[in-house]
């Protein structure tokens, strides 16, 4: 066993095991070989009383190992004024140099807190130009439902303006205004459209705000009906909740539902009633999209893969879409399952967060 480099401190109280620190510590060999930076602080004393062999090499050149001043100011701000249920025990990174490190920080007892620490710079990375080829992928996808369906409110506006300058002198104010609404409706609905285009900036920070579900639902649906019926494919949606409101953001939600709506479209190619069915239920705490097919499905040892990046059963597929939309969900609270039979159907289902109709 190691000797504890807390041994010797005035009340050495074991930031593990919460008892009185007995010299030889029993845990600090475990520690050192496992592949996670870990740092343990006393914010009481202001010191770093552990630090394994892999936390010191992560901040090698970048920290002193024992400036706690300078470990508490980039990692656990206002560390030393928050009770254990107050601290969050989020996952959370910061930049260092060229390098990005992932963290989170728990208190374990009174007085400690425990850092734990790794590299992700690669994963950063692999994680950005993987946002970016699925992007690519689905952006011809995005922009054929907005050719479908920009061309109607702009004939729509078009007939309204003309109408109204041809009559100006003889409608009454009401009927002006009526057309004045439609017009303005119709300008919505454009602007809705190019709004989508927005999903497409990867760099953008998610903007959680309660919205009407099955609202979101409708014009989502409108972008990618006439596609999937040109292509054989009956598209419906049922709400089986009345009002469901959900926490998150729209246009990351709207950029996975375009993911597995086109992992089902390509699943349906060939089938004679190609389907996919939309639901939206909802409980006390959360929301349920679930989204059906009676496609192709999915064998059973592929089922085990479909998250892991670049794993693909498609051809032309780049096996990113669904690594992408578990990761789109995890921001908003949210997380998907899939349920799949070989040539009876993919379920995918996706629990959001409640929202508030009021907030």
């Amino acid at each position: 066993m190691t000797q504890c480099r807390h041994a010797g401190q005035p009340d050495p109280i074991c930031p593990i095991s919460k008892s009185t620190c007995p010299g030889m510590c029993i845990y600090s060999d475990i520690m050192e070989t496992i592949n996670i930076g870990i740092g343990v602080c006393n914010t009481e004393n202001k010191t770093i009383v552990f630090r394994n062999r892999l936390f010191l090499e992560i901040f090698s050149g970048s920290i002193v190992p024992d400036d706690y001043d300078a470990f508490s100011a980039l990692l656990m701000p206002e560390a030393g004024g928050r009770t254990a249920d107050q601290y969050p025990n989020a996952a959370e990174h910061i930049h260092i140099n060229d390098r990005i490190l992932g963290f989170s920080v728990y208190r374990a007892a009174e007085k400690f807190v425990w850092i734990f620490v790794r590299d992700i710079t690669d994963k950063q990375r692999l994680e950005s130009i993987a946002e970016a080829v699925n992007a690519s992928t689905n952006i011809g996808y995005i922009f054929s439902g907005v050719r479908h369906e920009i061309g109607n409110p702009i004939n729509s506006m078009k007939v309204a303006l003309s109408v109204l300058k041809d009559n100006l002198d003889e409608y009454p104010r009401e009927m002006v205004l009526k057309y004045i609404n439609r017009t303005l409706d119709d300008i919505g609905r454009v602007e809705y459209l190019l709004q989508t285009l927005k999903n497409f900036n990867i760099y953008e920070t998610q903007k959680i705000v309660n919205f009407d579900l099955f609202a979101f639902m409708e014009r989502f649906l409108a972008l990618s009906r006439d596609d999937f019926r040109q292509n054989g494919i009956d598209l419906s949606c049922e709400n089986n909740s009345g009002a469901a409101w959900v926490r998150g953001d729209a246009r990351a939600l709207q950029q996975v539902l375009l993911n597995i709506m086109t992992n089902s479209a390509d699943a349906l190619e060939g089938r004679d009633d190609a389907s996919i069915h939309v639901s939206i239920s909802s409980s006390a705490h959360t929301v349920e999209i679930t989204v059906m097919d009676n496609g192709c499905g999915i064998p059973e040892e592929q089922q085990k893969e479909l998250f892991k990046p670049f794993f693909t059963s498609k051809a032309k597929g780049t096996g990113l879409g669904l690594v992408i939309s578990r990761k789109m969900l995890a921001h908003m609270g949210g997380v998907i399952a899939v349920e799949s039979c070989a040539n009876l159907g993919t379920t995918v289902r996706i629990v959001l967060p409640a929202g508030d109709s009021h907030g």
